[in-house]
C-alpha cells in the first residue's frame, strides 16, 4: 500500500477539502498601480459581489463576456453565469474575494488589457483571477474572468493525483481532534472558542459529500462534528473512543466517492491514522486543536494531507 504524507501545508482549495485565509476589506492591497479605469472596474466587481449588488456586478461585463470558474465544467457566457449566480445575490453577500496583488498589461492600441490578481477568500485561501478587459464606448468592461486556485509546485503532484483519483470507489476521511473544551471536568461541552471552531470546520467541509459524521462517546467530540452533520443533513454517529475495529468497519462501508468526518482525541487520532495505513502520523500536542487530517483511500493506496483550520 502506498502512503504519502504532506505536512503543514498552506491552505489549499481542494475538491473535497477547501481551506482558509483571512479576509480584509474589499479593495485593500499593496498592488502595482495600472490603468485607473481598469483598477476601478475590477475593484467595483469585487465590491459588488461582497455587497450582493447584482445590477452593478453584471453591468461591468462586456456583452460577449466569458466567466471561467474553478471547476473544469464552469465555462459560462455572461447570461449563463448570471442565471447561475443570481441566487447568491439574494443573500447579504454573494461572495467575497479580497484583491491583494494585481498586474495590468495593456495591449498595443490601448483598447484591450490583460490582468492577473491574487485574491484572498475565507474558505478557499489564496486564489487567482485573470482575464481581459476591453473598452466599449470609452468605458472598460470585462470580456473574460478566470478564477483559479494556484497550487504550490512542491505539492502539485499530490494534489493532481487527488483530482485524478476522484473516481467511484475513492473514499475520503477527514479526522480532527475535538475542539476546545469548556473545562477539565469528566465530560465537558465545547467552550465558546470550541463551538466557533466546530462551525468553521462545517463551513470548510460544506461542499464535501459527507456520508457520516462520527464522534466518540464524549460530548466534546459529538459537538465538534454536529454542525457539519447538520449541514450535510445527517445524524451524528457515535463509536467508542478506542473501538477502532468498529470505526474502520463503518469507514469501509462508506459509498464510493463519499466522505466521513471523524472527531477523536489527541491519543486516538494518531492511532486511527495508523489503522488507516499512515505509517508516520505524528503526534498531537495537548494544546493543539486546529489540525485537520485529510485521508484519501483509493485503489492505489492511502494518502494523507495534513492541514490546519
Amino acid at each position: 500500500m502506498m502512503t504519502r504524507v504532506l505536512r503543514d501545508l498552506t491552505p489549499l482549495g481542494l475538491a473535497c477539502c477547501a481551506l482558509l485565509a483571512g479576509c480584509a476589506a474589499p479593495g485593500s492591497r499593496s498592488a502595482p498601480r495600472g490603468e485607473p479605469g481598469v483598477e476601478a472596474v475590477l475593484d467595483s466587481l469585487h465590491r459588488a459581489a461582497a455587497e450582493a449588488d447584482g445590477e452593478m456586478y453584471f453591468s461591468l461585463f462586456a456583452p460577449e463576456a466569458i466567466f471561467l470558474g474553478t471547476d473544469a465544467t464552469e465555462r459560462w457566457t455572461i447570461e449563463e453565469f448570471r442565471a447561475f449566480a443570481l441566487p447568491y445575490f439574494d443573500r447579504e453577500s454573494a461572495w467575497t474575494y479580497v484583491p491583494r496583488d494585481r498586474h495590468i498589461s495593456p495591449l498595443p492600441g490601448g483598447d484591450v488589457v490583460f490582468f492577473d490578481e491574487l485574491l484572498d477568500h475565507e474558505k478557499y485561501g489564496e486564489c487567482r483571477g485573470s482575464g481581459v478587459l476591453r473598452k466599449i464606448d470609452g468605458s472598460w468592461r470585462i470580456a473574460q474572468y478566470n478564477l483559479s486556485f494556484p497550487i504550490p509546485n512542491d505539492v502539485a503532484g499530490s494534489i493532481t493525483r487527488w483530482i485524478r483519483h476522484r473516481e467511484v470507489g475513492t473514499r475520503w476521511v477527514f479526522i480532527v481532534r475535538h475542539a476546545e473544551k469548556e473545562s477539565e471536568e469528566k465530560d465537558p461541552p465545547l467552550s465558546t472558542i470550541g463551538r466557533a471552531r466546530a462551525e468553521r470546520l462545517a463551513r470548510i467541509l460544506a461542499d464535501v459529500p459527507l456520508a457520516a459524521c462520527i464522534g466518540t462517546g464524549y460530548l466534546r467530540t459529538q459537538q465538534t462534528v454536529d454542525p457539519a452533520a447538520k449541514g450535510a443533513g445527517i445524524e451524528t454517529e457515535t463509536v467508542a473512543p478506542h473501538d477502532f475495529s468498529a470505526l474502520l468497519t463503518r469507514l469501509d462501508a462508506l459509498p464510493g466517492g463519499s466522505a466521513a468526518l471523524v472527531a477523536g482525541h489527541s491519543n486516538t487520532v494518531p492511532e486511527l491514522l495508523k489503522r488507516l495505513g499512515i505509517a508516520e502520523p505524528g503526534t498531537i500536542a495537548d494544546d493543539s486543536y486546529g489540525e485537520l487530517f485529510a485521508v484519501r483511500r483509493g485503489g492505489d493506496g492511502t494518502e494523507l494531507l495534513r492541514l490546519r483550520y
